[in-house]
């Protein structure tokens, strides 16, 4: 793998166009758009105050940057840099701004998610949504089959209802119905192959939901025997639309089928003892100096622990190392110690917390945040088993999987990036030059016959190119 340069980049905005030639980043007040390829600049957009996100349209024609606490938002188009726009939510506040799919209406939600603010760019005509209810990340989700959009509301008898509106029909209303089995809706889900919505309750109890556009209810699915159990933390569908995999607070995953909306196996538990007997690898990171020689002080000898890497001693963990490190397989049983979650804590790091799926659909990597520097890898073939475990020294910061290829990358705020494939996996340092660049956050890009990762970190951004023919 080929590193650039280091650039400067403020709060970690930094993103590849969805067709994959450009590569946008922030710089306080400054915009600036580079070829994703030679990384030459190709725009700089000044703004009227610091950029707290910016975001591409889905046509990669024009950009957004929300300046949050100026309740505004300025757009840049790259067909004509001569052109912008402004718009500002006043008094109402601002909390977020998004694309429809169309890229050329703007939703922006105003503070305390009092409404949602449609802003057309061609005809400026400015429509309002009321009642949209407080989610993460959103309280709306697109259809990828038609041009639709799902909004969650909270109305003012305490109820929750999903609205269907049609974007391409100047965003008229064409479904309404009240999901009656939640008491307090938390999450939504739009199946990718049909019109189907996947919902979940509060995470006070386990129940998920499927409904039609009409609101016709094709399964309701709770714990058995009626079992106090934690509610659900994340759900995804799979690439293929076949399966959806749910992540619980108790740790735990379960698939359900698209055909009857049913879970297919029991929930699988992310086991605290890891056995190389068990039918899946187990790959463990370990630090060698640059002599070849593992290191092999007495810490690496007593059992593993989960807890050595908690919130309260990360600082002395992420310390920028000289030395390397590689993946180890390790043969025999290893006992992890999870993090004990401070319960008294709002929103407490407990339960699954990241489902990620390979391009394919084939593999699942999940991360229960008890156990928060290892990164397990489901494998759907033949049948949904757990097929490896990776081990890093450090809490992993984000997973993703590359877009083309059933090949993963995960950081673990090092200057470090690792890539795993179903052929091996690689430990591969940032040069010498970028040896203090820590990074936080990974973005992959696809464009042409070449693959280009950018490495973000808080105040710096780096971006690797990826050999096809050599690299893991």
């Amino acid at each position: 793998m080929n590193f650039s340069e280091l650039f400067k980049v403020t709060s970690r905005q930094c993103s590849f166009s969805p067709n994959g030639e450009y590569l946008a980043s922030v710089n306080q007040y400054r915009l600036i758009i580079r070829s994703s390829t030679t990384l030459e600049i190709i725009n700089l957009f000044a703004c009227i105050d610091t950029i707290e996100n910016i975001e591409w349209s889905y046509d990669s024609r024009l950009i957004s940057a929300g300046l949050i606490k100026r309740n505004a938002v300025q757009i840049f188009s790259l067909d004509n840099p001569e052109w912008k726009c402004k718009i500002d939510e006043g008094s109402a506040g601002l909390c977020n701004v998004h694309w429809a799919p169309d890229s050329r209406h703007i939703l922006t939600t105003a503070q305390f998610h009092l409404r949602i603010t449609v802003w057309s760019l061609t005809s400026k005509n400015v429509s309002y949504i009321k009642y949209p209810k407080k989610l993460l990340p959103s309280s709306y989700v697109f259809s990828s089959l038609k041009p639709y959009m799902a909004l969650v509301e909270r109305r003012n008898d305490s109820t929750d209802h999903i609205s269907i509106f049609d974007y391409l029909s100047n965003w008229s209303m064409i479904a309404h119905f009240q999901p009656s089995e939640l008491e307090d809706l938390q999450g939504i889900e739009w199946s990718p192959i049909a019109d189907v919505l996947c919902l979940w309750e509060n995470s006070y109890e386990y129940k998920i939901v499927f409904y039609t556009l009409d609101g016709q209810l094709l399964n309701v699915y709770k714990q058995e025997n009626d079992r106090l159990s934690l509610g659900i933390r994340c759900a995804r569908w799979s690439p293929t639309g076949q399966v959806i995999v749910v992540g619980d607070y108790e740790e735990r995953i379960t698939v359900f089928s698209y055909l009857t909306y049913k879970k297919i196996q029991e929930s699988f538990e992310h086991p605290q003892k890891l056995s190389s007997g068990k039918g899946y690898a187990i790959l463990k990171e370990e630090e060698y100096n640059s002599d070849g020689q593992e290191k092999t002080d007495q810490s690496q000898r007593k059992p593993y622990s989960s807890s050595a890497y908690s919130s309260s001693t990360v600082s002395q963990t992420e310390k920028i190392s000289s030395a390397e490190s590689k993946y180890i397989i390790y043969n025999g049983t290893l006992q992890i110690a999870p993090i004990k979650p401070d319960l008294d804590r709002a929103n407490p790091r407990l339960g699954v917390s990241c489902i990620e799926y390979s391009c394919s659909g084939r593999y699942v990597a999940t991360i229960n945040d008890t156990m928060p520097n290892l990164l397990f890898i489901f494998d759907f073939k033949p049948t949904f088993r757990l097929a490896f475990v990776l081990i890093q020294l450090q809490p992993i910061r984000c997973v993703k999987w590359e877009p083309k290829r059933d090949h993963l990358a995960l950081c673990t705020h090092n200057n470090r990036v690792y890539i795993w494939s179903p052929q091996g996996a690689s430990c591969i340092n940032l040069p010498d030059e970028s040896s203090k660049h820590t990074i936080d956050e990974i973005k992959w890009n696809t464009f042409s016959s070449s693959s280009s990762i950018a490495l973000i970190g808080q105040e710096t951004m780096c971006v690797g190119f990826i050999d096809l023919n050599n690299d893991i």
